[in-house]
């Protein structure tokens, strides 16, 4: 019994003991660990909500992350006692604050923080493409240009918002003006044969292949432009001509805040072409003893086409949130005027962005919706060209209120205004941007992502022109409709898994990734012609005679009847390892393997790496205390990029396509009965090595910082890309092909460069600042061949400016369309052309011979610049931005068809036709080449931020006014000498096409200067 009692005793003693240690448990936990509770501030001691805040132990262990609240407050549970961790918070528009030994003791512990705002550049995050880098250990050439710096004013394409800002991207000022107009736009030189084919490629939110139209002004963040091919490579076969990417307003933890923008702005034209008045017209017909066709009116056509238009935007925000989720909501509507009679744009933008948090923090989930409407009523360019062509003594109206027409020979004076009123076109377009990512942190350092993205684009478009039109009447067609409708949807899914670390002095960054995209496209169109009024427009099609009209000689023009399809997919796996020793050492590694199968059959696959590495030379000791340079890094690199913009499906096979002309027409049957059908026939040649055009380019850079707080900061780059497989619509010998032209791969081009960004903060007090930034670039171009093993030729005449008349070549060791002509060699007594032949001596017309034709001159410029100033004096700000461009020649077409005594019976002339005796057929030669240098006012504005005292509801207000295109400086005797930045190809069925450096004769659109009011308030 005792023996039995003593084992009782030991086992609730051992049950006592077991039952202390369970109880002291939570003490030994709170012993060994503590809580940290820190508050962040700015400047002026108000809570910064949003934060990002990290804690890393000294042992490299140990991350914990966390985001402060809307009193500025963060709060780490469960930090070892005793341990030392480096606390760092980081704040869009700070500078980040990093606390490098904070000791954790027992209990609570905490933490105050204050962070500056930031003015270092080198701070600057980046956006790389996949991801993103602090701007200091940037190996590649990336500039950036954030929403604080966008230019302002009435802003229709998002790319105006960085004009002159920067260096060696060019925006073609041509038509732009026109509402509905894009930008042509290149980055260092030509990067192609074929115009906007090889543009750069616009990445929106990570979503390759966006569309810019899509997206409202007021909701981008920043623009980061990836130029050389090691920081581009990541992107591939589409990469070429630089990559855009655009960064939107995401919403912050803290209280909603509310934004209302808008502006009205008022345009006028920036410049006219001086023609004759009627009195001038009739003087001059009398002195050259022409025909006159005296209406008795004084008529100017050019102020009869246009208007003063009025433009307004309006856009509302709201965003705000929480630790765990934030979002972002904008609605705008804008609509532009143009200076013509005919074009408009309504466009309305709703987005919404929602970013949470789940799975205590481990999953992070992104929602983005974008839907974008918009109706545009499009510019009838040949009226506006029509109406620096009409005898100045018609009228515009007949006495009885109908419009004047006067059928001349070849109907060359048809009256302008009323082919505007009496012609329209128009579409409705729907854009819809559904984005869909999730994060998972598998590890503190590793995270594996997925994207998803829906991209739908609807167009309907309809033209109708009036049964009582003047064409409609000569031609017997008695009014003509149509309608088209375009359907394009593209999937775009990709995934990537992650690995970020830092260990010691050693920090690397390693992405791996899979994409896809897959664009369908698809629609239809319909025509008829011959109605009987013009009540039902383009709404009831099947109401025209021609569609039902028995008469074999009956005029069908305009009737027709199609449908089409067609998909192109994109598939890549992709890789990048970035890797730095002490952010002192550094180094960029990418690799993407690609398909399209847009290519040839054996040209599928393409690969496209890249490599770059960087010296922070500032962090050695021998410049560490350095009083000059604050900060400075070399940085190389080489990188292989593709376009395949040329191309469109199915060009690499061979394709059919039935013949309409009648006379060809096939017979099935007997000839007792059978039936006439359309025959078929080929319409391409296969051509299954057909790949796409392949950049290597090799950059060198260095950037800098000097004297204290980097009061002089930028970048310079140098770089050589050669740009080889050059796809085009070549000719082909038959046989062995079927068709004479085959688009295949022939030629190579080069273009070699220099860049140069400064920053200057010359004046930075209490009361008055004044900062400078200036961009600069030089580009050489250079075709280096037009052949292939394919295909073999020494030059390709391109740019007609009138039938039969070329002034432009693609020739080896020249520019991408360089002027070519004879030389003109002066005009005799009579008006009569005189040129110089190959040696120099003055011969006439009927003597000049093919190998008297000589280079004229480079259409592209070969330095652009641009320099921003912006003040800041007790609430006032004011920025100007200056731009121009030299070393490039340019031709004003209209003088060859307006100032030219020959076309006085078929149009009327410029004003400079009085100072000139030429009077000769036309003919193109270097009489006609200009200096087409220029410095313009881009930009000028001027605002006021009202003094308000903090209150419930408004926080900020400020107004501005802009004036965009203020003035140009130049000798160009067009009306604007920012001209085409690229080349596109002839189409065969026109007359004329357009080309780089010049002004054309046909297609034409007045440049406007533009004056804008407008507000932002932030409640």
């Amino acid at each position: 019994m005792k023996k039995a009692n003593t084992q009782v005793t030991q086992q609730l003693r051992w049950l006592q003991i077991v039952l202390l240690l369970l109880l002291q448990l939570p003490v030994l936990a709170q012993e060994g660990t503590a809580t940290l509770t820190g508050t962040v501030l700015n400047e002026k001691g108000d809570p910064l909500p949003g934060v990002s805040v990290l804690a890393a132990s000294a042992s490299g262990g140990e991350r914990f992350t966390t985001i402060t609240n809307t009193q500025g407050v963060f709060t780490f549970q469960r930090l070892k006692v005793g341990s030392t961790y480096s606390i760092t918070s980081s704040y869009v528009g700070y500078e980040t604050n990093v606390v490098n030994t904070f000791t954790v003791k027992s209990g609570n512990n905490s933490l105050l923080v204050k962070m500056a705002a930031n003015s270092n550049v080198l701070d600057q995050v980046v956006v790389i493409g996949y991801g993103t880098q602090k701007r200091e250990t940037v190996t590649g050439a990336i500039s950036t240009v954030t929403a604080k710096d966008f230019n302002s004013g009435l802003i229709n394409d998002p790319l105006t918002l960085i004009a002159g800002k920067v260096a060696g991207l060019s925006l073609s000022n041509t038509n732009r003006a026109d509402p509905n107009a894009g930008i042509d736009f290149s980055l260092r030189g030509p990067a192609t044969i074929t115009g906007n084919n090889a543009q750069p490629l616009v990445v929106i939110d990570g979503v390759p292949g966006g569309n810019l139209q899509t997206i409202a002004p007021n909701d981008i963040a920043s623009i980061d432009i990836l130029k050389d091919g090691s920081a581009a490579s990541i992107y591939g076969s589409r990469a070429t001509a630089g990559v855009i990417i655009i960064t939107t307003k995401r919403g912050r933890p803290g209280t909603v805040k509310v934004n209302y923008s808008g502006y009205v702005t008022t345009s006028s034209i920036a410049k006219k072409y001086d023609v004759l008045n009627a009195a001038q017209y009739k003087a001059f017909g009398a002195q050259i003893g022409a025909d006159i066709d005296d209406q008795g009116g004084n008529t100017d056509w050019f102020d009869a086409v246009t208007r003063t238009p009025v433009s307004h935007s309006h856009n509302v925000s709201v965003s705000g949130g929480n630790e765990k989720t934030n979002y972002y909501a904008a609605v705008n509507y804008r609509n532009i005027q143009g200076i013509d009679l005919r074009s408009n744009r309504d466009f309305v933008n709703a987005t919404f962005r929602l970013n949470t948090k789940a799975l205590n923090d481990k999953l992070d989930f992104g929602l983005t919706v974008v839907n974008s409407f918009s109706k545009r009523d499009f510019a009838n360019y040949g009226a506006i060209a029509q109406s620096l062509n009409m005898n100045p003594t018609y009228p515009i109206y007949n006495e009885n209120g109908t419009y004047f027409q006067n059928d001349v020979p070849f109907h060359l004076q048809w009256n302008p205004v009323a082919n505007i009123y009496q012609n329209s076109f128009n579409t409705k377009e729907r854009n819809f941007l559904g984005t869909a990512n999730a994060a998972y942190h598998i590890l503190p350092s590793l995270t594996a992502s997925v994207t998803y993205s829906l991209i739908e684009n609807a167009t309907l478009s309809g033209s109708f022109s009036d049964v009582d039109e003047f064409f409609q009447i000569i031609n017997g067609t008695n009014g003509q409709a149509s309608r088209s409708e375009n359907n394009e949807t593209n999937n775009v899914l990709e995934a990537t898994l992650g690995y970020d670390n830092t260990f010691g002095d050693h920090h690397l960054n390693v992405i791996a990734g899979y994409s896809y995209q897959d664009i369908f496209n698809e629609g239809f169109n319909a025509g008829n012609n011959s109605f009987i009024s013009n009540a039902t427009s383009y709404y009831n099609l099947g109401s025209g005679g021609a569609l039902s009209a028995l008469d074999p000689n009956f005029n069908r023009s305009g009737l027709a009847v199609g449908s089409y399809g067609n998909e192109r997919t994109i598939l890549a796996f992709f890789g990048r390892a970035i890797y730095d020793y002490k952010q002192k050492y550094l180094l960029n590694v990418s690799i993407r393997r690609e398909g399209a199968s847009v290519l040839g059959a054996n040209q599928k696959w393409g690969n496209f790496p890249g490599v770059s590495a960087g010296w922070v030379l500032s962090r050695e000791n021998f410049l560490a205390n350095s009083a000059a340079i604050k900060f400075l890094k070399l940085r190389a690199g080489y990188g292989i990029t593709g376009n395949q913009g040329a191309l469109v499906p199915y060009q690499s096979l061979q394709t059919i396509l039935p013949f309409f002309t009648g006379t060809q027409n096939g017979y099935i049957g007997t000839p007792d009965g059978g039936t006439w059908v359309l025959p078929y026939g080929p319409a391409t040649n296969a051509n299954p090595l057909l790949e796409w055009e392949t950049k290597a380019e090799v950059n060198i850079g260095v950037d800098f910082g000097l004297f204290k707080d980097n009061w002089l900061s930028g970048s310079i780059d140098v770089y050589d890309r050669k740009i080889k497989h050059l796809i085009g619509n070549y000719s082909a010998q038959l046989p062995p092909y079927i068709i004479p032209n085959i688009y295949a791969n022939a030629g190579t081009m080069s273009n070699k460069g220099i860049e140069v960004l400064l920053n200057a903060k010359l004046i930075n007090t209490k009361k008055f600042n004044w900062n400078l930034t200036a961009t600069a670039a030089y580009n050489k171009n250079k075709i280096l061949s037009v052949s292939s093993n394919q295909f073999f030729g020494s030059a390709i005449d391109i740019t007609r400016v009138a039938e039969g008349i070329a002034i432009q070549r693609l020739a080896p060791g020249q520019p991408v369309a360089v002027f070519y002509g004879p030389v003109f060699g002066g005009l005799t007594d009579e008006g009569k052309w005189q040129f110089l032949d190959k040696e120099g001596k003055t011969i006439s017309q009927d003597d000049l011979g093919p190998d008297d034709y000589a280079y004229l001159g480079n259409s592209i410029p070969k330095y652009t610049y641009g320099l921003t100033n912006n003040f800041g004096l007790a609430g006032f700000d004011l920025s100007i931005l200056l731009k121009g461009a030299a070393g490039f020649k340019a031709v004003n077409a209209k003088r060859i068809f307006h100032e030219n005594a020959t076309f006085y019976s078929r149009n009327n002339l410029f004003t400079s036709v009085l100072n000139t005796k030429l009077n000769d057929a036309p003919l193109f030669s270097s009489y006609y080449i200009e200096n087409g240098a220029y410095l313009k006012a881009e930009n000028v504005s001027l605002g006021y931020t009202l003094p308000i005292k903090r209150s419930t509801y408004i926080q900020n207000v400020h107004f501005y006014f802009t004036a965009s295109n203020l003035f140009t400086i130049t000798g160009f005797s067009g009306t604007d000498p920012e001209l085409q930045v690229n080349y596109y190809p002839a189409d065969p069925n026109s007359e004329t096409d357009n080309g780089p450096g010049l002004e054309s004769n046909y297609s034409y659109y007045p440049n406007t200067r533009n004056y804008t009011f407008g507000v932002d308030i932030n409640f």
